[in-house]
């Protein structure tokens, strides 16, 4: 398992797929589904990732990069700016996890337990159960949940637990890697739209 994970990390600059979004909300036994696509880029120690929801309801593309948070809302012409600030640490742990990352890289920031093979969309796939070493890693993720297939060291399907009792399911099809590329990823919006950096 962890082979598959090293040889699927050895020289990723990263990946691209369709993903569905399930974030249940504890307090009001509710879940919210969404459907859109994700794109990764690791350059060096640098990561980025565009999350695009722009066909739901709630259109919006967010965009992680440069230790912040950006997210475009099409209808509003608005892009909102948050500072992660000494979070940073955690997000990155979060977005990279499983992607691009060796089992040494995983194992220096988690406690790693195998729990079982299980099915997803059809695939036999190992699931991984992650605790955070770091505790403002686990101010924020509890516990997470990793699925890696058979045939490939990316998970097909991720979990992440909050202290609330909430959690987010994702799951990913048609993954693709990225070539190396010089250009960074990053967000495009139209000529116009306004910038907002909440507090």
């Amino acid at each position: 398992m962890l082979a598959r994970i090293d040889a699927a990390a050895h020289g990723f600059s990263g990946v691209s797929a369709r993903m569905t979004s399930v974030a249940h909300t504890a307090v009001l036994n509710d879940d919210t589904t969404e459907s859109g696509s994700f794109r990764m880029q690791r350059r060096g120690k640098e990561v980025r990732a565009l999350v695009d929801f722009s066909a739901e309801k709630d259109k919006r593309i967010i965009f992680f990069a440069d230790k912040a948070v950006q997210i475009y809302y099409p209808n509003l012409q608005l892009v909102q700016v948050y500072d992660l600030g000494t979070q940073a640490k955690v997000l990155d742990q979060y977005l990279l996890l499983g992607f691009g990352t060796s089992a040494k890289e995983l194992q220096a920031g988690y406690n790693i337990k195998l729990a079982g093979e299980e099915k997803v969309d059809g695939k036999d796939a190992a699931r991984l159960e992650l605790e955070p070493r770091d505790a403002a890693a686990r101010d924020r993720l509890v516990k997470a949940e990793i699925w890696i297939p058979e045939d490939s060291g990316l998970p097909v399907q991720q979990k992440f637990y909050q202290k609330n009792g909430n959690f987010t399911l994702v799951k990913y099809s048609g993954l693709q890697s990225a070539p190396s590329s010089d250009k960074p990823l990053k967000l495009t919006v139209p000529e116009g739209t306004k910038t907002e950096h909440p507090h």
